[in-house]
């Protein structure tokens, strides 16, 4: 129900088709009553074998939904924190004027979400690791609700148009898991932790030299 809240009320309401709030919660309960059932049916199926594998085969498959819904809202808040600055230029080259709101061409956003993609398949590798099996023992079950916290928490976020970091937060999610299942890597946390520290005013630094140069160049 919260995954497909978040495709119905920050997705699907851009596409326009005219639904109301209350056809929206209708639909949202009718797909969160369709995956309960496929979920109890399926899990029906699996009441004759182990245990421990019958959990671990059907959140292994709920995680993949859960995932989905992480990677929608890390889209709605991360890309659009990268687009906004670059879409207020563009509208004030377009316009030669400052306006309070900008419009975010289709292209722009195209390029953007390659570009997600492109970086995560060459680059977020060792990120995915450190999260993943690092910092704190998962299982599926687990990871199936350190992504819907994580996505509840930066979809809540979005809809209050702030502007937050969806990797600080997932790490927040599995640190959680790690500290009930007292199995938290701190070593870990501490070059996390820094790291947290560090990129703040190295970002501002080094934006501030690179407006100085363009500056001095222009």
């Amino acid at each position: 129900m919260m995954i497909s809240a978040m495709l119905i009320f920050k997705g699907l309401k851009n596409l326009h088709l005219g639904m109301s709030n209350v056809n929206s919660f209708l639909t949202i309960f009718m797909i969160g009553a369709a995956v309960w059932m496929g979920t109890f049916v399926f899990a029906k199926s699996l009441k004759r074998k182990d245990l421990g594998k019958s959990t671990f085969q059907m959140f292994s498959w709920m995680q993949v939904f859960t995932a989905c819904g992480f990677a929608f809202s890390h889209g709605a808040n991360d890309i659009a924190n990268a687009i906004g600055p670059f879409a207020a230029i563009m509208d004030v080259l377009r316009t030669n004027s400052v306006a309070a709101q900008s419009a975010v061409p289709p292209i722009a956003m195209l390029t953007f979400g390659i570009a997600l993609i492109v970086g995560l398949w060459f680059v977020g590798k060792e990120v995915i690791k450190t999260v993943g099996t690092s910092l704190a023992e998962m299982h599926p079950a687990s990871g199936f609700t350190a992504e819907l916290s994580a996505a509840s928490v930066v979809m809540g976020a979005s809809l209050m148009g702030l502007p937050v970091s969806s990797t600080h937060i997932l790490v927040g999610a599995v640190l959680g898991i790690g500290l009930v299942n007292r199995n938290a890597n701190w070593k870990l946390m501490k070059p996390i932790g820094l790291a947290w520290v560090i990129t703040l005013p190295a970002a501002a630094v080094l934006s501030v030299a690179g407006y100085l140069v363009l500056q001095a160049v222009f």
